[in-house]
C-alpha cells in the first residue's frame, strides 16, 4: 500500500526541496529526494521525511466537504507564523490539565472536552479501558494467550505490556 510523504531538504539558508512522493516505503521516498535534488547522497543537507497518516488525510477531506474552512477554524500555514491570540474567545480552564480543546466532527468548532486522568497512557491504539479489561482477565487466567484471545490482542502486545506494567503471578 502507497503512503503520502511530506520531504522537505534543506542546505544552508536555502530550501532545495518541499513537497509530497507517494510511495511504499520511507527509502523509497529517500530515493525519490536524492533524485529530485541530483545527489547520490545526502550529507551535508538537513532534511526531514514525514509519514502522513491516511486516516488524518480522510478526516481533513471529510471536514472540508462537510462545510468548508470556517472564519471559526484556526488555520495555521506550514511555512507561516503562529497566528495571534484570538480576543474574546472561550474562557480558559481553571486548570490547563483538567480540560483540552479539540475540534468537533460536526461543524469544527472548538468543544472543551475533560483530560484524561494523568496517568502512564497505554497504547492509543486500543485506549486504557481495553488494558484495564485485559488485566482484570489475566489476573483471573494467568495465559497470556487466552487474554490475548479474549480482547483480540496480539500475544506479543499482551506480554509487552505485562513485562512493562510488572504483571505478577
Amino acid at each position: 500500500m502507497n503512503k503520502l510523504y511530506w520531504i522537505v531538504c534543506e542546505e544552508g539558508d536555502t530550501t532545495l526541496f518541499e513537497g509530497r512522493h507517494q510511495g511504499r516505503t520511507r527509502g523509497s521516498a529517500l530515493k525519490f529526494l536524492k533524485e529530485q535534488i541530483g545527489r547520490k547522497s545526502l550529507s551535508g543537507v538537513i532534511f526531514t521525511i514525514t509519514e502522513i497518516p491516511v486516516p488524518l488525510i480522510r478526516e481533513i477531506v471529510a471536514e472540508i466537504l462537510v462545510g468548508g474552512v470556517t472564519p471559526d477554524v484556526n488555520v495555521v500555514p506550514l511555512t507561516g507564523t503562529e497566528p495571534a491570540p484570538e480576543v474574546g474567545g472561550p474562557a480558559p480552564a481553571a486548570d490547563p490539565a483538567e480540560a483540552k480543546v479539540t475540534p468537533s466532527k460536526a461543524g469544527l468548532k472548538a468543544t472543551v472536552k475533560p483530560a484524561p486522568v494523568a496517568s502512564k497512557v497505554g497504547n492509543p491504539g486500543f485506549g486504557d479501558d481495553l488494558w484495564i479489561q485485559a488485566r482484570a482477565f489475566w489476573d483471573e487466567c494467568h495465559c497470556i494467550r487466552k487474554t490475548a484471545e479474549k480482547f483480540g490482542l496480539s500475544p506479543n502486545s499482551v506480554k509487552t505490556r505485562a513485562r512493562r506494567e510488572e504483571w505478577r503471578k
